[in-house]
C-alpha cells in the first residue's frame, strides 16, 4: 500500500484538478456566479486536503497520520482501538469519512462538556452549554446547507482518494499472484512518519 507522503501527494493532486472541475460545474450547471462558485470551491477542495491529510482513514493504525495532531493525537486512541485496520468502518468511500467527523465532533462535545464540568465544581457555571453548543450548531448547519453539503462531499472525496489508491495497490497485487509473483503485505513503511514519530508505550 502507499505510504502517508504518497497518500499525500495524492491528496493535493486530486485537490488540484478539483478546482476546475468545481468551478466549471459550479458555473454551467449551478448557475453561480464568479465569486460564488469560487467561494463553493474552496471550500470543496479544502475540505478535500483536510480530510485526506488530517482525517485519514489510516488513523486506524499507529501512524504519521494521528502524530500530525501533536498533544491531540490521543484523540484518535479510542478510535483506533475499536476499528479493524482497513476495514469497511474505516475504508469505505462515503460510511466511514462520515463515521470519522461524527467521532470527532463527538469527542470534542464530550470535552468541551467534561471542561464545563469542572469548572461548575470550581464554582463557575456555564448556564445549559449542552443546549446552546447543539443549537448553535445546527443553526449553523442550517443557514449555510449549500457549504454543509460542499464540506461532506469534498470531505468525502478526500477520503476516497486514499481508500481507491488502498485498492488499486491490493488489486496489483492479487493480479501479479495470478501470474505467481507474490508480494508480501508488510505495514511496516505503509505509514511511515514524516517528522520523528513519538516513543510510547504500548
Amino acid at each position: 500500500m502507499p505510504d502517508s507522503r504518497t497518500h499525500d501527494i495524492l491528496t493535493v493532486i486530486t485537490g488540484v484538478a478539483l478546482v476546475p472541475l468545481s468551478y466549471s460545474f459550479c458555473r454551467s450547471q449551478l448557475l453561480l456566479v464568479h465569486a460564488d462558485a469560487l467561494v463553493t470551491t474552496l471550500w470543496l477542495v479544502g475540505a478535500h486536503i483536510i480530510s485526506g491529510v488530517m482525517f485519514s482513514p489510516d488513523l486506524d493504525l499507529d501512524s504519521a497520520i494521528d502524530n500530525r495532531w501533536g498533544i491531540l493525537f490521543w484523540i484518535w486512541r479510542p478510535y483506533m482501538w475499536l476499528i479493524p485496520h482497513r476495514h469497511f468502518w474505516s475504508h469505505s468511500l462515503i460510511f466511514a469519512p462520515l463515521l470519522r467527523l461524527a467521532y470527532f465532533y463527538f469527542v470534542v462535545t464530550g470535552v468541551l462538556f467534561l471542561w464545563v464540568w469542572l469548572l461548575g465544581l470550581l464554582g463557575v457555571l456555564v448556564a445549559d452549554f449542552p443546549v446552546l453548543l447543539f443549537y448553535a450548531l445546527r443553526s449553523l448547519l442550517a443557514a449555510n446547507p449549500e457549504v454543509t453539503l460542499t464540506v461532506i462531499i469534498g470531505f468525502c472525496t478526500g477520503s476516497a482518494i486514499h481508500t481507491i489508491a488502498d485498492w488499486l495497490v491490493t488489486g496489483g497485487r492479487r493480479f501479479l499472484g495470478i501470474f505467481g509473483i507474490h508480494v508480501v503485505r508488510d505495514y511496516s513503511r505503509h505509514d511511515r512518519a514524516i517528522h520523528h514519530r513519538r516513543i510510547r508505550r504500548t
